[in-house]
């Protein structure tokens, strides 16, 4: 398990990323702890990275819908996230 801050750090150098099933996420900007990013549909997205932290530092099985509580709508990017970044294995 990793802290917020090294969590941040693994993400800010990230240009895109992709969810599990390969949809590709283009990454708009990093403003504080909000990641803004284009869908594969051009619809940009906002994610609080705090919350996909909690999720990972308090969920046992990751499996996008178990991201629901913590970034609703965001389910499937959160855990490409956590892909891309090496936190989780596919």
């Amino acid at each position: 398990m990793i802290e917020f801050k090294q969590f941040l750090s693994l993400v800010k150098g990230l240009k895109e990323f992709k969810s599990k099933t390969g949809k590709r996420y283009k990454v708009i900007s990093l403003d504080g702890s909000i990641l803004s990013f284009l869908r594969e549909t051009g619809e940009e997205w906002k994610m609080d990275l705090r919350k996909a932290h909690q999720a990972y530092l308090e969920l046992q099985h990751f499996k996008t819908i178990d991201f629901k509580p913590y970034v609703p709508r965001r389910q499937s990017s959160a855990l490409g996230l956590l892909l891309t970044v090496g936190l989780l294995k596919n």
